[in-house]
């Protein structure tokens, strides 16, 4: 379960506090965060416990893993999971969280407190866009078909319009991913089969447009002309012809002004 996701393990020995730290390169762009969501981005199993407690850790290949001696001093903490020899944890983004905090998150870094009392207990940031879940509770692939469950969360999904134009185009290629996986789902056998879900997919897919109408429309106003009555790069063409006809009136004499003055009342 989950070998497409994650690299083969690694053993790590761990002390009595340690941090795992999970970032996301500075060479990743944040679109294949996208693809990341799709699966669990850590597990790690306890494989020893005496006399030197050991983990096995296999993460996404495109993360990055470090494991520090001294425990990172950040904000409080979530209740600690603890496990014991052959028992583990996974680490997903929380369902419904957007793309971009999660990208945000991954290049600072996801610090996984580890302890040894009696086992290993590990926790995560109050504050993580991410949570740790037990490999015997780990039911994400029972629940509803992913698709659906992605669509709905895309919909109760609060977004920031004043963000980046890079950040509304993962925000919309999201939305068009899911459309299209959503289409697929019509067409596959499980589609076919299961009428209230097709019916619930069908009803969904209106819904992810509007929302993309909606962004693409803040998207494409970061580029549009600020005045559609003149170019889109005449804004600072008519700012400096108004600095420069001041300069010519500071300059010019009051009788070529008066000139001036009688030939604007003639026209109008």
């Amino acid at each position: 379960m989950h070998h497409q996701y994650l690299n083969e393990p690694m053993v790590l020995d761990v002390g009595q506090t340690s941090t795992l730290t999970l970032t996301l390169p500075s060479n990743i762009s944040d679109f294949i965060v996208l693809e990341a969501m799709g699966g669990p981005l850590l597990e790690l199993i306890v494989v020893l416990e005496t006399p030197l407690p050991q983990i096995a850790v296999r993460f996404q290949p495109i993360l990055g893993l470090k494991l520090n001696a001294a425990v990172v001093r950040t904000t409080s903490s979530v209740a600690s999971t603890l496990r014991h020899l052959g028992q583990g944890v996974r680490l997903y983004p929380r369902l419904g969280t957007a793309p971009k905090f999660c990208a945000q998150e991954l290049r600072s870094g996801i610090s996984i407190k580890v302890d040894v009392p009696e086992g290993i207990a590990l926790s995560l940031q109050s504050t993580s866009k991410f949570e740790l879940v037990t490999l015997e509770s780990d039911v994400r692939g029972l629940h509803e078909p992913k698709v659906l469950m992605m669509a709905k969360a895309i919909l109760a999904r609060e977004y920031d319009y004043n963000a980046t134009a890079e950040s509304l185009a993962v925000c919309l290629t999201e939305i068009e991913q899911v459309r299209l996986e959503l289409q697929a789902f019509l067409r596959g056998e499980l589609g076919l089969c299961h009428a209230s879900l097709a019916e619930e997919a069908v009803r969904l897919d209106p819904l992810l447009q509007q929302k993309r109408q909606w962004l693409f429309r803040t998207y494409t106003h970061m580029f549009e002309r600020p005045n559609f009555s003149r170019a889109a790069n005449d804004g600072l063409n008519i700012d400096k012809a108004l600095r420069k006809l001041e300069c010519f009136e500071l300059l010019a004499s009051p009788e070529l002004l008066q000139m001036v003055e009688r030939l604007m009342e003639d026209e109008a």
